[in-house]
């Protein structure tokens, strides 16, 4: 989907990280750093998912914001995907800078 990076770019952001370390916390491995956007991908998917369904409202402070009205959609989309549970009702605060991103 374009956003996989080679080792070469792991490396860099790593080197990146080290060079703004406030020294809490270990170093990061290119291995961890590509782990770590794996997730965050992975999760913005999700939400993108529940952002995108017509008939629910998404927000960060509310979530999927299920109503009475769009209940049957949620329940739909939950038998689909269980992993969206997690945005039911609270958004992800990751969500809008990802959106600029992806």
């Amino acid at each position: 989907d374009g956003m996989n990076f080679d080792k070469t770019f792991w490396t860099a952001a790593t080197a990146e990280l080290a060079s703004k370390s406030t020294g809490v916390g270990s170093a990061k491995s290119p291995d961890a750093c590509q782990q770590k956007w794996g997730q965050l991908h992975k999760m913005f998917k999700v939400v993108n998912k529940v952002a995108n369904t017509s008939g629910i409202t998404y927000s960060h402070e509310n979530g999927a914001n299920i109503t009475a009205e769009s209940e049957t959609i949620w329940s739909d989309l939950l038998k689909a995907d269980p992993q969206v549970k997690s945005v039911k009702t609270t958004g992800w605060m990751h969500y809008e800078a990802l959106l600029d991103l992806l």
